[in-house]
């Protein structure tokens, strides 16, 4: 939508806010197939507030119709009267916002964009198994050129079960934290943290340690909190092409 500018002060002045950043569905019908020919349908929404606040949202809907056990028949939930677009399986939302400090060098920010730009495009796998390795060692990924960052999200999500002649709502909520700091230009401390707010419980919490050591960087990751209790301390050098060279020490606990 359009509103009145804040900058600019003449006249007439407008500046377009965005409401939402995607809004859709999705499913599909096998005409080929004998019965239940119609796909659930996924809806989803997601949409930025103060150009700093992250919002998701989506939920399923199941087109069919149910017996008395909560099994699917083959009878779509319109027909036999009534307006009924179907039942609702479950969704969830989530929100999330981020801060950080401005970089302390801006020519070596501009740097490491230029390198992650330039590197070899990976693909789906590869990328799922690098944000793995980045979320069990955040040590080895910190930036020193950022003073400070906090991340903050909740997430909400449902589900509808059959239960004793009935569907049951079943809820999880969730509030996750991570952050970092310098305590001095070689050393940074940092932890993630994992709320379930539902049950009032930490479900996990892990915190590091990184060192600057020129052309290495040590790193010490801390489970504390959690059902896998572990800790790690890598020695290793910051070129991407020698990662996998390093020095480990690690140990689980349950």
């Amino acid at each position: 939508m359009k509103v009145k500018s804040k900058t600019d002060t003449s006249e007439g002045a407008n500046e377009k806010v965005k409401l939402i950043d995607g809004f859709g569905f999705n499913g599909s019908y096998n005409y080929l197939a004998d019965s239940f020919k119609l796909s659930p349908i996924y809806f989803y929404l997601r949409s930025t507030l103060f150009k700093n606040i992250n919002i998701s949202a989506s939920t399923t809907l199941n087109p069919y119709q149910h017996d008395s056990l909560g099994i699917n028949i083959n009878k779509y939930a319109w027909e036999g009267g009534g307006f009924n677009l179907g039942r609702i399986v479950g969704g969830n939302i989530s929100i999330s916002t981020s801060f950080k400090s401005k970089p302390i060098d801006p020519k070596k920010d501009d740097q490491n964009k230029n390198t992650v730009d330039n590197q070899m495009p990976m693909t789906i796998d590869e990328q799922q198994a690098q944000l793995s390795y980045i979320r069990s060692n955040p040590a080895e990924f910190v930036d020193f050129n950022i003073a400070w960052t906090l991340n903050v999200s909740f997430a909400y999500s449902f589900s509808n079960t059959f239960v004793v002649n009935r569907f049951v709502t079943q809820t999880n909520s969730s509030l996750i934290l991570n952050g970092d700091f310098n305590l001095t230009e070689k050393w940074k401390v940092g932890f993630n943290c994992y709320y379930d707010v539902k049950n009032l419980v930490m479900n996990n919490l892990t915190t590091f340690l990184s060192r600057d050591m020129h052309c290495w960087q040590l790193s010490i990751n801390v489970t504390p909190v959690g059902y896998y209790r572990s800790f790690n301390i890598t020695i290793s050098p910051k070129s991407g092409i020698l990662r996998d060279l390093h020095i480990n020490r690690s140990r689980t606990f349950y």
